[in-house]
């Protein structure tokens, strides 16, 4: 049975991506690269979050395709802010695909800031994945990011619902 990972992955592959550039920090972007790369989408190490957001509006403007760019959660998400705002600005189609939380977690934890918030300004819409409405917010999502004017979207995927099996 595929995973909500699973079920991203092939969302982005019909959306023409082959690449993902990022810097991961566990969670939910781990299982995204393992799910990439049974569907032999490379996934490309940078070494800010910004420079996977640059690198992947690059790779969208010269493939055509929509561009991807994985972080960690916290300070991960606060340095793809400016990718996300060079994106909008230059109307290219970025999906910033942030690791979050667990849905189940509650109350204070370590790192925890809210995401939506923080890129609300520099981005065309925001969505969390749960693992009824995952492939729905992902074909929103491609079409929200392309759609004229292209720019950045969002997607905040919770560590405990990326492995999760779906029909």
């Amino acid at each position: 049975m595929p995973t909500v990972a699973d079920l991203v992955v092939r969302r982005l592959h019909g959306a023409g991506v082959r690449v993902l550039f990022g810097v991961p920090g566990g969670g939910s972007s781990l299982d995204l690269i393992e799910a990439a790369r049974r569907l032999e989408l490379r996934f490309v190490l940078t070494a800010t979050e910004t420079a996977a957001a640059i690198a992947a509006i690059a790779h969208a403007e010269l493939t055509g395709t929509p561009g991807v760019c994985l972080t960690g959660l916290g300070p991960g998400v606060a340095s793809v802010v400016n990718g996300a705002a060079c994106a909008q600005l230059e109307r290219a189609p970025l999906l910033v695909i942030t690791d979050a939380h667990p849905a189940s977690a509650d109350g204070a934890a370590h790192q925890r800031i809210d995401h939506r918030a923080l890129l609300a300004p520099v981005v065309k819409w925001s969505a969390a994945l749960t693992p009824s409405t995952a492939d729905a917010v992902m074909a929103d999502a491609i079409a929200r990011a392309t759609a004229p004017p292209r720019g950045a979207v969002h997607l905040e995927i919770p560590s405990d619902v990326a492995g999760v099996h779906i029909a």
